[in-house]
């Protein structure tokens, strides 16, 4: 990309930034997305880990800040990457499930939450080894709440909370 271009923008980011028409992280997202192309760098402030669950229940990591006070202005060019741990035998039995889902909320605390995706992943223990690991890369959609986190819910009493999950924004 010519220099020029690129000073063009961040200057009609702060500009923006300055009369108070977009948010510092909205103009920080334009204009890393145009030096980068690519979604690989991550902010540690938008990174979020929480334990596994003990037994049958459910965890909810603490939600990231999408930085937009109304729903239908997700419009920054970023995606998420969660990154789910490998599971012993004795985190995951033979046929239970560990199930991640995608939700949003108003609240930071991710009260009254809205569940994008119910089964975004599900590890499934098999073979007397547990599961793999894996990672799962997704977007949102523009209208989503301003809050957005993971929930992981294990079907069985099994104790995973010695292993954790992330998500993390990336540009």
């Amino acid at each position: 990309m010519k220099w020029y271009i690129f000073i063009a923008v961040a200057l009609m980011a702060v500009v923006g930034v300055a009369s108070g028409l977009v948010s510092a992280q909205e103009a920080m997202l334009v204009v890393s997305t145009l030096t980068l192309g690519t979604f690989a760098i991550t902010d540690m402030e938008l990174r979020s880990s929480r334990a596994l669950p003990t037994g049958a229940s459910a965890v909810t990591a603490t939600g990231l800040d999408l930085g937009h006070g109304t729903t239908g202005r997700n419009v920054a060019d970023y995606e998420f990457l969660l990154t789910v741990p490998a599971l012993a035998v004795g985190q995951l039995a033979n046929g239970s499930t560990m199930t991640y889902a995608i939700v949003t909320s108003a609240s930071s605390d991710m009260s009254s939450p809205t569940v994008l995706n119910s089964a975004a992943l599900v590890q499934t223990g098999a073979g007397g080894a547990g599961a793999a690991g894996n990672t799962l890369r997704f977007r949102l959609p523009t209208n989503c709440q301003r809050y957005v986190s993971v929930r992981a819910t294990n079907s069985a009493a099994a104790d995973a909370s010695a292993a954790s999950y992330t998500l993390e924004m990336e540009f």
